[in-house]
């Protein structure tokens, strides 16, 4: 009796990727806006921006947002959701994208973002705002490049979720992880924040130059003065 080809067996242990099943179980948010973006893009390589309808947002609207990007290299957000205005405590729209991160990493964070149009891919960042005084606040944004009119990817859709206080607004975030996720084979890159640098020590005595401090003489016990005297 001839066995079943390879086509016919089905796989026994129904395998899904844990770190799909872990995000959708987590990050429902981003899941949701991940699994949009795919149905938009049926198999090509990205889907247009003429195929956005906010309204297919509307379970996690206040966190999502829509990116517009220019040839200047500027990524501005054209629509931005409440949750993402509260965390600013201002109107998102028509602010720069780097707006949300550290003033001393946005440079990096720019050029990083630069690459999710010009290849194009599937950015998701982790983020974090510790800033003195303020509770902690970790955060998960992911982003979506879309086709414009000119074949080009000038615009993405994107989503923000965070876990922890707002606190008092602006709060503003540096990027401890950065997932990379190539469009055409799926490739996963990981690139961590750097290390900031050690804080510089405060300079010992010993450092000074001697013409920035007092020479004390030493005290002596006795004194030729005559008119002067020890008192012990």
């Amino acid at each position: 009796m001839p066995g079943k080809t390879n086509a016919t067996i089905k796989d026994p242990y129904n395998l899904v990727e844990f770190e799909s099943y872990h995000t959708a179980m987590t990050q429902p948010a981003l899941a949701h806006i991940r699994d949009y973006w795919e149905s938009l893009r049926a198999g090509r390589h990205l889907p247009l921006r003429s195929e956005l309808d906010p309204r297919d947002l509307s379970p996690y609207l206040e966190n999502c947002f829509i990116l517009q990007h220019s040839g200047a290299g500027e990524t501005r957000f054209r629509l931005a959701g409440m949750a993402l205005n509260e965390i600013m405590g201002m109107e998102l729209r028509g602010m720069p994208l780097r707006s949300i991160i550290m003033p001393e990493e946005r440079g990096v964070f720019s050029a990083q973002l630069e690459q999710a149009f010009e290849i194009p891919e599937i950015q998701e960042y982790r983020l974090i705002s510790d800033e003195a005084n303020m509770p902690r606040l970790t955060a998960r944004m992911l982003i979506l490049p879309v086709k414009g009119d000119e074949a080009n990817a000038d615009r993405a859709i994107g989503c923000l979720t965070t876990e922890g206080i707002y606190g008092v607004p602006p709060r503003r975030f540096r990027v401890e992880e950065l997932t990379r996720t190539s469009i055409t084979t799926g490739k996963k890159i990981r690139t961590p924040a750097q290390a900031p640098a050690p804080a510089a020590k405060p300079p010992s005595d010993a450092q000074f130059s001697e013409g920035f401090r007092e020479v004390q003489a030493p005290f002596a016990a006795e004194t030729k003065v005559p008119y002067l005297r020890v008192v012990k």
